[in-house]
């Protein structure tokens, strides 16, 4: 599935509805309209960075934390009359951490540590000098704005289209302005219902889906209730 930059909903909304949009507000209504679709395209980073006063600024684009560690060998032991046995738990952990590095794309060496979330940071008991945060994080571009795929693209098209219409209506006191608005509101909400489905999802996934969530009896003898997206 390729990727768009949201910024082409600019030259969409001129080529679909022949408006204009405000290249001033363009940018802050597309922003509006991927929130409203609630989809994030995310892929799995690794940050590396140090804890200074107990705190950790993360990237901009952080969606989820799935581990945060620090480089050091969770070797456990149960006794300390022995030296031999602390350094042989830390071979052996190093061992396992290797394998598992190698077979599972979300394990990374290192001891996990507890840690808070605070506002776009996260917060620990004690200063690390190398702390490295597992996340998956929203795709960007060069400008560090969200990526989309098509559907998307023309559902925010749409939405800076109602938004310009509607904008205009107001301050014009247009009232068939605001007609057209409405009309390209319910085009905008027909196509954002449309971009919420993963494209992965087939007609049958769909069917099933609505099968769970309708009625166990929807279907009829001879006709087909498959939605058209």
């Amino acid at each position: 599935m390729e990727l768009l930059s949201i910024n082409g909903a600019y030259g969409l909304c001129e080529s679909l509805y022949d408006i204009t949009p405000d290249e001033d507000t363009f940018e802050d209504i597309a922003l509006e309209a991927w929130r409203k679709i609630n989809n994030r395209h995310t892929r799995l980073y690794r940050f590396i960075g140090s804890v200074s006063k107990g705190k950790l600024k993360l990237p901009c684009n952080v969606d989820e934390i799935e581990s945060v560690h620090i480089p050091i060998p969770d070797a456990q032991v149960t006794s300390d009359l022995s030296y031999d046995f602390w350094t042989e738990n830390i071979w052996i952990e190093s061992y396992i951490d290797h394998r598992k590095h190698l077979e599972d794309p979300y394990w990374t060496r290192g001891k996990l540590v507890k840690y808070d979330e605070g506002n776009n940071e996260l917060i620990f008991a004690h200063d690390y000098p190398r702390v490295m945060v597992v996340y998956h994080g929203i795709i960007v571009d060069d400008e560090g704005l969200p990526l989309v795929n098509d559907k998307e693209l023309s559902a925010i098209a749409t939405f800076v289209a109602y938004t310009s219409l509607y904008k205009e209506s107001i301050k014009k006191r247009d009232g068939n302005l605001l007609k057209l608005a409405q009309v390209v509101k319910e085009d905008w909400l027909r196509q954002c219902n449309a971009a919420r489905v993963k494209p992965y999802l087939n007609q049958n996934d769909m069917d099933r889906i609505l099968d769970a969530k309708m009625s166990w009896n929807r279907k009829t003898y001879g006709k087909s209730y498959k939605p058209t997206l």
